[in-house]
């Protein structure tokens, strides 16, 4: 089966299209999410502010019966996962646009869910500035005035975003000693890094990979700049069942495995002496 997903992330306004079913194809109506000059910041200090807008993607994935739900013990998770991270091959199109006369420098974040947490990445604030910890994808533009910039993350970024996830349940289950130098959200930040891979593991984080990987059952997309702005985004997804049986119909909302209620949020960094 496979499910395409339409989503259109507009600053003002939507038209509601009703859902076209062609053969195993989905196209879900746009959903909106605004960020404007008028935007307020999530924090400001006085002297940096930081805004961002943020929006629950949820999957077309479904929950197991209680007869499917695994049983047993897979570390990190609680119990094995019932959506693998090779049950789905997941393509996402984005185009970025702004909507200003200005240029803009743009995050684009990813947080991702599986069916045991969500990925809830925070900001570090010491004395000298506000940092965001890296979220599951973060990646910067610069968006020139009334410009677009196109991209996509391939199947292999979501499998790696989904051991990524993986990996820092795992972190979090095993606190590093105070007196380490990656004590606090180091090691997690280091797993989020766009240039970490598992294919080719990190020495300081192999031993925290999953061997069993749980798949992205949705992610919060979000965007981040350190002014105001007008800009917007758009997302095709394309997920493609490759079990057979994971993927469940328009109308069927209510069967999807949706947002954990459960929030991963990396540790504090240690206060300095």
């Amino acid at each position: 089966m496979r499910a395409r997903i339409l989503i259109g992330l507009v600053v003002v306004g939507a038209s509601v299209a009703g859902c076209a079913n062609d053969g195993d194809t989905q196209v879900i109506p746009p959903v909106v999410l605004g960020m404007t000059e008028t935007t307020p910041p999530t924090y400001d200090d006085g002297q940096m502010q930081i805004y961002e807008s943020y929006l629950p993607v949820p999957l077309p994935l479904r929950r197991p019966t209680d007869e499917e739900r695994p049983k047993g013990n897979a570390d990190p998770y609680p119990r094995p996962p019932f959506h693998l991270a090779s049950d789905t091959s997941i393509t996402a199109r984005f185009t970025l646009s702004n909507l200003d006369d200005k240029q803009h420098t743009v995050e684009m974040l990813i947080d991702p869910w599986n069916e045991f947490v969500r990925y809830s990445p925070g900001i570090v604030v010491s004395d000298e500035a506000a940092t965001p910890n890296f979220s599951g994808i973060d990646r910067f533009f610069i968006l020139p005035p009334l410009g677009r910039i196109e991209g996509i993350l391939t199947p292999d970024d979501i499998i790696e975003l989904a051991t990524d996830l993986g990996t820092a349940m795992k972190l979090d289950k095993t606190p590093q000693p105070p007196d380490s130098a990656f004590v606090g959200p180091a090691l997690f930040n280091r797993a989020f890094n766009v240039q970490n891979r598992s294919s080719q593991p990190d020495p300081l984080l192999a031993p925290f990979i999953p061997k069993v990987v749980a798949g992205i059952v949705g992610f919060d997309l979000g965007l981040r700049t350190y002014e105001p702005a007008k800009i917007a985004i758009e997302v095709v997804l394309d997920v493609v069942d490759n079990n057979g049986d994971r993927v469940i119909p328009a109308g069927d909302e209510t069967k999807r495995v949706g947002r954990p209620g459960t929030a991963l949020v990396p540790p504090a960094a240690p206060a300095k002496p």
